[in-house]
């Protein structure tokens, strides 16, 4: 807790989606017209919880009107300052969004996003950047639970036939991902150089990790750019490196920079 009574609120999300449903006259390279589909994509369930609290928030909904579950979603939203994701930037929160316009729901206040599969992409050279196989490289004690009784889309179908025991393993399925992606996201967050500044939530005279908001840091030298010399320390919580605001020279007009 910081000089605001505050700190910054991490929602950890992963949703599950329905398909579509339409009518199709062959299986292979068929195009779909809007006035085919029976059913639109709507969301069946989401998992959540907020980073480093044990409370898992869970929701599902069986039919297509899936109002009441989206607004929860955007009261979460509403209530987050980073929400993380994997592959959240292109599929989750477009997904909510849209339906979230479809429900006639107001957006949330805004929030900043960290999606773990950009990560992946940009600074590891994994050979997938699934969830799933990131967790297992990475040796997570949380692994993501397979398709048991109902294997691939065969979960999807049961759902929507309202198997009671195909929902039960969508929604262990869709919690197991929250637990993976905060471990993984905990393992990814000092290489994260894009992260939020969570330190701006805190006292700002007091040092404080801009990833993980410790206090705990080290100074490590300087940090020389175009333009300046800046102290730099490194988080020991987190073991991301951080960089002093200040420059450690005096102004000099002598001092050029590129044009």
């Amino acid at each position: 807790m910081g000089l605001f009574g505050m700190s910054a609120k991490i929602l950890i999300l992963d949703i599950e989606t329905a398909p579509s449903v339409a009518y199709v006259w062959r299986y292979w390279q068929e195009n779909v017209s809007p006035k085919q589909v029976l059913d639109h994509p709507h969301i069946m369930s989401f998992a959540a919880k907020w980073y480093k609290t044990n409370d898992i928030i869970y929701e599902e909904c069986r039919k297509s009107d899936d109002s009441v579950l989206v607004k929860r979603l955007i009261e979460l939203l509403d209530e987050a300052d980073v929400v993380v994701a994997h592959y959240g930037s292109k599929f989750d929160l477009p997904k909510i969004k849209g339906r979230a316009l479809v429900n006639n729901i107001s957006p949330p206040s805004p929030f900043r996003v960290v999606d773990t599969k950009n990560v992946a992409s940009k600074h590891f050279g994994f050979s997938s950047n699934s969830l799933e196989y990131i967790a297992n490289v990475l040796e997570c004690s949380v692994r993501k639970g397979g398709h048991k009784k109902f294997p691939g889309f065969e979960l999807w179908l049961e759902c929507l036939r309202g198997n009671d025991e195909a929902w039960e393993e969508l929604r262990l399925y869709n919690i197991d991902d929250v637990l993976v992606l905060e471990e993984v996201y905990d393992k990814m967050l000092p290489w994260i150089d894009t992260h939020p500044n969570v330190a701006t939530f805190v006292d700002p005279e007091i040092p404080t990790c801009v990833k993980c908001g410790s206090l705990d840091l080290h100074r490590r030298g300087e940090r020389v750019t175009n333009t300046g010399i800046y102290p730099r320390f490194q988080c020991m919580s987190c073991g991301g490196w951080n960089r002093g605001r200040y420059s450690l020279l005096k102004r000099n007009d002598n001092i050029l920079t590129n044009a």
